[in-house]
């Protein structure tokens, strides 16, 4: 048996319940005539009669009052699984690392919420590289080897050792970090050594510091050592003058924040914030 097309359960529901083609016509925004032929051709696919004409309109027979409940309730359950996912549609499902989240991202968010206040971005954080095939995620932006990823990054890495700007000693060569404690990431040792081995220097005896990365540069600011400062997740800190930071040897790291995403973006709202995202980094330096 052919299964109707919503169209013509929305013609029979609403001249069952209106008790009026006219009526009915104008609910549905079709005309009489394509709304009389809709409901006989249901009539004659089902084999019962279910609309009785009288002088003021119709009436539901029988099997019409049995019909109507069960066909009612077929395009209620389609506007509310429509309803839900015109909601979803709204809803930009982004992962990233603790330390992007709260360092970069977060902050700009506002940026983008102004224009498009229908639009959730949820932000979840995980160490793990999300995989986005089974639908949890839209997007992902992930730190990875350069050469390790088809697509160019979204934002180069740049280190640099960084300190609290009131901290009492000057350091002006990259020696003079090493007369200091060194603090990095405790989970990315190779920031440190990979700046050290670019400056031309010897790791030192005691290794630097692990420091939880969302709490880094908190310490830092607090004079506990230097950092090696992560740009861009620094920049809003030496924007403001809280950090000072060994700028003429800045390195560009072998490392970048990447945004990966699923080949075709999922609905509007995620082309909507992944071109926001892009411009975002555009800002930053990239050399």
């Amino acid at each position: 048996m052919h299964f109707p097309s919503t169209r013509t359960l929305q013609a029979f529901v609403a001249a069952a319940r209106l008790g009026s083609l006219a009526a009915a016509s104008e609910r549905v925004a079709m005309s009489v005539p394509a709304l009389s032929r809709r409901i006989a051709a249901l009539e004659k696919e089902l084999g019962v009669r279910l609309l009785e004409r009288v002088p003021r309109g119709v009436v539901l027979t029988s099997a019409g009052h049995s019909y109507l409940a069960h066909a009612a309730a077929v395009l209620d359950r389609l506007q509310a699984a429509a309803a839900e996912l015109q909601q979803d549609a709204m809803v930009v499902r982004v992962t990233t690392i603790p330390a992007f989240a709260t360092r970069w991202l977060l902050p700009r968010l506002p940026a983008f919420s102004a224009p498009h206040p229908g639009i959730e971005v949820d932000v979840r954080t995980s160490i793990a590289f999300e995989r986005l095939d089974a639908g949890e995620y839209d997007l992902a932006i992930r730190l990875a080897l350069d050469h390790e990823m088809p697509r160019a990054p979204l934002l180069p890495i740049h280190l640099m050792p960084v300190w609290s700007a009131a901290h009492p000693r000057s350091i002006t060569s990259p020696a003079d970090v090493l007369h200091h404690p060194l603090l990095g990431p405790d989970h990315r040792p190779e920031f440190w050594q990979e700046w050290l081995r670019a400056a031309g220097l010897d790791e030192p005896a005691a290794r630097p510091r692990d420091v939880d990365a969302l709490l880094l540069y908190e310490r830092t600011l607090s004079g506990a050592g230097v950092a090696i400062g992560i740009e861009p997740l620094i920049s809003g800190l030496l924007d403001d003058g809280r950090l000072k930071a060994l700028t003429a040897h800045r390195l560009r790291s072998a490392r970048s924040f990447f945004l990966v995403e699923p080949a075709e973006p999922r609905t509007h709202a995620v082309r909507l914030f992944r071109a926001w995202l892009q411009g975002q980094a555009q800002g930053q330096p990239q050399a």
